[in-house]
C-alpha cells in the first residue's frame, strides 16, 4: 500500500485527523480538538526534555582526558563517532517520516523528536571540541566511512531508512520503524554503558551527564 504526503492545507478535511498515515486532515493543529488523547501529554513531556549542550561545564572532562588510557580515548572517540552517524541519520528520518503522517499532533511530535536529534549532534561536537583538536573531531567525524566495524553496524540501519526514503509504503515505514527500535534501542544503549562505566569510576563525568540527558 502507498503513502500519501501530508498536505500544506485541506480546506475539505477536518482539523481532528482521520488517521496517522493515509487519514485526512486540514493540517491546521489544535492541542484541544486532535484524534490521540496521548499526543499533547507527549508533546508536554518533550518539552519538559529540553535543553543545550551549553549547560553541561566541561572544565574537569577536558583536566582528565589526557589521563585516560590509550584504549579508553580510542573507545571514547569511536563511540561518539558512531552516536554523531547515528543522530545524523535519525535527525534526517524523522523529518522524512513526518512527511508522510496525516495527523497534524503526530507529526508536530515528529519535527520536535528530528529537533531534538539535532540538539543531541550538536552534544557530540560540543564535547570534542572541548576535548581534542579540531584534526581529531574531523577524524571521528569521520569514523563512520573508516572504521569498518561501524560501518558494518551503521550500514544495516541505513539500508531500512533508505527503502523508505525512497519507496515510501505502507509495508517500508513499518520496517523503518523496527529498524528505528533497534537504533535506539539497542546500538544507542550499547554506546552509552561505556559513558556510565567510565562516570561510575569518576571519570568523564560531564559527558556522561550529557549521555545521560541524551538518554532522557
Amino acid at each position: 500500500m502507498t503513502m500519501k504526503k501530508r498536505e500544506i492545507m485541506n480546506v475539505n478535511a477536518p482539523n481532528k485527523s482521520t488517521g496517522i498515515i493515509n487519514g485526512e486532515c486540514s493540517n491546521v493543529l489544535n492541542w484541544d480538538d486532535v484524534a490521540y488523547s496521548w499526543a499533547y501529554p507527549k508533546y508536554k513531556k518533550m518539552l519538559s526534555n529540553f535543553w543545550t549542550p551549553f549547560e553541561i561545564n566541561m572544565a574537569q572532562d577536558i583536566k582528565q582526558y589526557p589521563d585516560l588510557s590509550e584504549t579508553e580515548k580510542d573507545a571514547f572517540l569511536k563511540i561518539i563517532g558512531l552516536l554523531a552517524l547515528l543522530d545524523s541519520i535519525q535527525s534526517d528520518y524523522a523529518g522524512k517520516a513526518a512527511d508522510y503522517l496525516t495527523d497534524s499532533a503526530v507529526n508536530a511530535l515528529m519535527i520536535m523528536l528530528a529537533q531534538q536529534e539535532v540538539i543531541h549532534n550538536h552534544s557530540y561536537s560540543y564535547v570534542l571540541s572541548s576535548l581534542v583538536p579540531k584534526a581529531t573531531q574531523d577524524k571521528v567525524f569521520d569514523y563512520w566511512r573508516s572504521e569498518q566495524t561501524l560501518r558494518d553496524r551503521n550500514d544495516f540501519v541505513t539500508s531500512g531508512y533508505r527503502d523508505f526514503a525512497e519507496n515510501p509504503n505502507v509495508e517500508n515505514f513499518l520496517k523503518s520503524i523496527i529498524y528505528d527500535v533497534i537504533l535506539e534501542g539497542l546500538f544507542f544503549y550499547s554506546g552509552f554503558a561505556f559513558f556510565y562505566n567510565l562516570a561510575r569510576n569518576q571519570k568523564m563525568v560531564a559527558t556522561s551527564t550529557m549521555i545521560n540527558y541524551i538518554n532522557r
